[in-house]
């Protein structure tokens, strides 16, 4: 596929889908076409992205809403379905969508879900006896309602080939540019990064909030080690497994972790756990103890201590003004932009 002039991306718009997620990857996306069309000095776009949504939640034909390149009638090759805004961690699955979704799929489209996205997509029937990523905060709802399909946490993006699933709640970042290298190429993918992103790198890795890994580095033993701290959100992390990880003697490990990376493993666990109780405070309900509990602190003053130290303000405080719940659209912008800011205030500090 890669090369083609046109390749129709569509991503459903159902009630309580997140608005950030379709409107960054519809930017994304546009910011990949003009830079595949510039390369190429073609008169025509390289991806085009349309939004679809439903008339009533039981009507099974969505209408298209939005159209980047508007011309003939607009047919997804490839869909993508968005988390959700309400209930994230159970929510409800709309049947008219679920429908629409495998008649495009049996049809030939490539099917994607994101983050708590993956409700629908399971409720087709598709990924039974699946591997599908999603958000931790959705695994045990996902599981117990679809008892057929094998959820895995551990894994930003898991390629079936015509089914695709992303876990994380801002992993469209990630699923925008593992689609671009699909479609357009690793050169595209690897330009569109460096303009949207100010460290391109850290969407190689599980990506979390605030904390950008360096990968570029190119020692394969450490970037094991990161790795398999990432998949475990640097909890319960030893010297010694991380050395066996990566099949190195412990003070070569430590001397070759702190050249690579710049901080000793112990100092990194710490930012990824940092960075999970962030992505956690912004992505759902789940409380400061359970977080605390998750996260291996030993009690909830140990956690919010840690957390203030190393974000500049409480975990209550922080949910209020990065947490996406009950946010309407027009919050969106300012809200990003806050956070944005935190963003920038956290690369600026050593370490």
């Amino acid at each position: 596929m890669s090369g083609s002039p046109e390749h129709e991306i569509g991503i459903v718009n159902y009630p309580g889908a997140q608005v950030a997620c379709i409107l960054g990857l519809t930017d994304l996306f546009g910011i990949a076409s003009t830079i595949a069309l510039d390369q190429r000095q073609l008169g025509q776009t390289a991806l085009r992205v349309t939004h679809w949504k439903p008339v009533d939640s039981f009507d099974a034909n969505l209408s298209c809403v939005y159209d980047s390149a508007p011309h003939g009638s607009p047919r997804p090759r490839t869909l993508i379905i968005p988390p959700t805004m309400v209930d994230p961690d159970d929510p409800e699955v709309p049947a008219g969508v679920v429908s629409w979704v495998r008649n495009l799929h049996a049809a030939g489209a490539t099917l994607v879900s994101l983050c708590s996205g993956t409700f629908i997509l399971a409720e087709t029937g598709l990924v039974d006896r699946l591997s599908v990523a999603t958000h931790q905060i959705c695994a045990e709802a996902l599981a117990r309602r679809f008892p057929k399909v094998v959820v895995d946490t551990n894994r930003r993006v898991i390629d079936h080939g015509n089914i695709i699933t992303a876990g994380g709640f801002l992993s469209w970042v990630d699923l925008c540019l593992f689609l671009v290298e699909r479609l357009l190429g690793r050169a595209i993918r690897a330009r569109t990064a460096r303009f949207a992103l100010d460290d391109p790198a850290a969407s190689e890795a599980r990506y979390f909030t605030g904390f950008a890994p360096p990968q570029t580095h190119g020692d394969r033993a450490v970037l094991k080690a990161q790795e398999w701290a990432h998949m475990r959100d640097g909890t319960g992390v030893s010297l010694a497994a991380l050395a066996t990880v990566a099949g190195l003697e412990r003070r070569t490990l430590l001397r070759r972790f702190a050249s690579a990376t710049g901080m000793t493993p112990i100092e990194y666990c710490r930012r990824v756990r940092i960075a999970r109780a962030r992505e956690l405070l912004e992505g759902g309900e789940t409380s400061q103890k359970q977080i605390a509990e998750s996260l291996g602190y030993k009690d909830v003053a140990s956690f919010a201590r840690a957390f203030r130290n190393a974000v500049g303000s409480a975990p209550g405080d922080y949910r209020k003004r990065f947490g996406r719940k009950g946010l309407s659209p027009a919050d969106f912008s300012a809200q990003d932009a806050s956070r944005q800011k935190q963003l920038i205030e956290d690369r600026a500090l050593p370490g």
